[in-house]
């Protein structure tokens, strides 16, 4: 046999791997689509996949096509550790699209600041960013709980609730709910009567409603993701609880209400705009997108999508706006998502800074109810 008639197809199909990785730009995704959490993560995903085929079939990124390239973590804290560590290692990634549930998140914070490279965080507790001196590589694309829970109370307090109790569950998400409302409520003139919380594996909270029950607050917060929250509503209505009750912005996702049914009627959520677009007046910047996004969500996956879709696919897109403006260097990028100003996304505006690495603005918040099973305005 002539070795070179073997050699040369051999060396051409290496040139020809090369030149196919070359025009690729990667990143990565830590996104649970299995597991408690494959409620959040895989709609998560959906939107991720959705921004990335819009780029590349608008031309990609100076002539590149954006690949995402998607580890399941399963919502598991080690194995978002390890995930994590494989795409920095094995993939050549420029940034990462974080994972939905916080707690891994916050596992993760150490690889990723020893990367380094920059993450769009889809966790929605505040201490995954704060203090940003510290975690400057580190970003959020959601609602979060501080940004919420002021929507939340001034909806209180306009009402005149004076006392509130508190479920939350024993989750990174919930005891930061906790803490920030803790920290926060006096200020609006309302005081924490009760606090109970719940575990993960729970399948009743009658017993901590009870006692809630016991405080006679004037509104009652469950503070919780997942399963769960279906469950704490369920045994707050069979309890004949009447005050006003306000879930969390992780509540308004279809998976709730149909765990939920009738019970989740009347409720009270913080959320993004997501749910009621034809509600929103004709100037509000992100109507456009969002009527773009829920269409082409609609026509791709054959259902409407979830609110933490929306969160995944602005973290893709402000990372594609990066790259757009300085090229894949992961330097460069981490400071380009900080530069970020005014991004229309489908959750919300963004503007990142140094003392700022939240983004989504106030003005993107509504408050919703449920009513027959379905989002609506509270007002």
């Amino acid at each position: 046999m002539n070795i070179k008639s073997v050699l040369v197809p051999l060396l051409l199909m290496t040139a020809i791997s090369t030149a196919q990785a070359q025009e690729t730009i990667k990143i990565g995704g830590l996104l649970e689509t299995s597991g408690s959490l494959a409620s959040l993560g895989q709609p998560g995903l959906d939107g991720a996949t959705l921004a990335v085929e819009q780029i590349n079939a608008n031309g990609g990124i100076g002539g590149k096509k954006l690949e995402l390239v998607n580890l399941n973590t399963e919502g598991d804290n080690t194995k978002s550790v390890t995930a994590a560590k494989r795409l920095l290692e094995q993939s050549d990634v420029v940034a990462l699209v974080g994972p939905m549930n916080s707690g891994s998140s916050y596992a993760i914070i150490d690889t990723v600041q020893r990367a380094p490279i920059a993450m769009i965080s889809n966790g929605g507790s505040r201490g995954i960013v704060v203090p940003p001196q510290d975690k400057k590589w580190i970003f959020l694309s959601p609602l979060t709980d501080v940004l919420v829970q002021s929507v939340m109370l001034s909806d209180m307090k306009q009402r005149g609730v004076k006392t509130v109790a508190l479920l939350n569950a024993d989750s990174p998400f919930g005891t930061s709910g906790r803490d920030q409302l803790e920290k926060n409520a006096a200020s609006y003139g309302i005081t924490i009567a009760a606090q109970q919380a719940y575990g993960n594996d729970d399948k009743d909270m009658t017993p901590q409603l009870t006692r809630i029950r016991s405080a006679n607050p004037d509104a009652v917060i469950i503070w919780a993701t997942g399963p769960g929250q279906a469950i704490a509503v369920k045994n707050y209505r069979q309890l004949g609880l009447t005050a006003p009750l306000y879930l969390s912005h992780a509540a308004n996702d279809f998976n709730f209400l149909r765990l939920a049914g009738a019970a989740a009627d009347d409720i009270l959520i913080p959320s993004s705009k997501i749910y009621v677009i034809d509600s929103l007046k004709d100037s509000d910047p992100q109507k456009p997108l969002l009527t773009a996004f829920v269409r082409d969500y609609q026509a791709k996956y054959g259902k409407p999508p979830a609110t933490f879709a929306g969160n995944a696919y602005d973290a893709v897109n402000m990372i594609a706006e990066a790259i757009r403006k300085v090229g894949p260097d992961r330097v460069k990028i981490r400071d380009a998502v900080e530069g970020l100003t005014d991004h229309v996304g489908v959750t919300a505006v963004y503007s990142y800074g140094a003392d700022d690495h939240f983004g989504a603005k106030a003005d993107s918040v509504v408050l919703l109810t449920v009513k027959d099973g379905k989002f609506a305005l509270a007002r």
